[in-house]
C-alpha cells in the first residue's frame, strides 16, 4: 500500500441507495410476496415458477408480462412495497436475461 504525500486526501463514499439496490438483487424472488395491491399478478407468477425447469423461456415472459401488468395497475409505485416489489421483479427479469445471453455465447462457440 503507498503511502500519501502531505495534502492528500482519500474520499471515501458513504453507503447508497445503489447499494441496498444491490442487497436486493440476492433475494430470492417469490411469488408470495406479491403486494396486496397486485394481487392480480400473482397466479401469472405461481404458472412462472411451476415452469421454470421445463420452459424457461416462457416462464421468463410470464414475469416480464406480470411486470407489465403490475406496472400498469400502480404506474406512479405508490401502493404499499410495490416498488420494492417491480425493483425485485426487474431484478430477476435483468439476471434471467443475462444468464441467457451468457448461455447462448457459450453455445455458439
Amino acid at each position: 500500500m503507498s503511502s500519501l504525500k502531505s495534502g492528500q486526501h482519500t474520499v471515501t463514499r458513504s453507503p447508497s441507495c445503489i447499494n441496498a439496490a444491490a442487497t436486493l438483487s440476492t433475494e430470492v424472488f417469490d411469488d408470495e410476496d406479491v403486494p396486496a395491491s397486485l394481487g392480480s399478478i400473482r397466479p401469472i407468477l405461481r404458472v412462472a415458477s411451476e415452469i421454470e425447469h421445463e420452459r424457461p423461456r416462457a416462464a421468463f415472459l410470464c414475469r416480464f408480462y406480470a411486470f407489465a401488468k403490475s406496472h400498469r395497475l400502480d404506474a406512479l409505485s405508490i401502493g404499499r412495497d410495490v416498488r420494492r416489489f417491480k425493483t425485485s421483479l426487474l431484478q430477476k427479469l435483468a439476471r434471467l436475461l443475462t444468464l441467457h445471453i451468457i448461455n447462448s455465447s457459450a453455445k455458439l462457440r
